[in-house]
């Protein structure tokens, strides 16, 4: 199974926008709409998720939250994207800046979130 970026938001427009454009690209794409949805998602596919890209606000748990989680099933080895328009870099936490983990500032224009996507993944 090729890896896959895993991208949750309960926006379904905005969820949409973003896995067409990455399914454009060639990029293989699972898109889930809730924080529980996203855990289930990467345990569903033990190995091929390559990278999480998260919203920080949903409503049944927190995209910092989930990407701790992720962090700590993947040891250290999924790297992961925040998309928010609440936090900064500084809200982040010693923990996740050391893991690398990026924020994505809404709004964004779509070649931004490629280019950050490219960047973050290994081929």
């Amino acid at each position: 199974m090729p890896n896959q970026i895993l991208i949750a938001d309960d926006e379904p427009e905005i969820l949409s926008e973003i896995a067409i454009y990455l399914r454009r690209r060639g990029e293989v794409v699972v898109d889930v709409r809730s924080f529980g949805d996203a855990v289930r998602a990467f345990d569903d596919t033990p190995g091929s998720i390559a990278l999480v890209i998260t919203d920080v606000r949903m409503p049944d748990g927190n995209g910092v939250d989930l990407v701790r989680w992720v962090i700590n099933r993947s040891e250290g080895k999924c790297p992961c994207l925040l998309m928010t328009g609440h936090l900064d870099v500084a809200g982040l936490g010693a923990d996740l800046e050391a893991a690398g983990v990026r924020i994505l500032d809404k709004p964004f224009a779509m070649s931004a979130l490629y280019d950050l996507v490219c960047n973050t993944l290994v081929r």
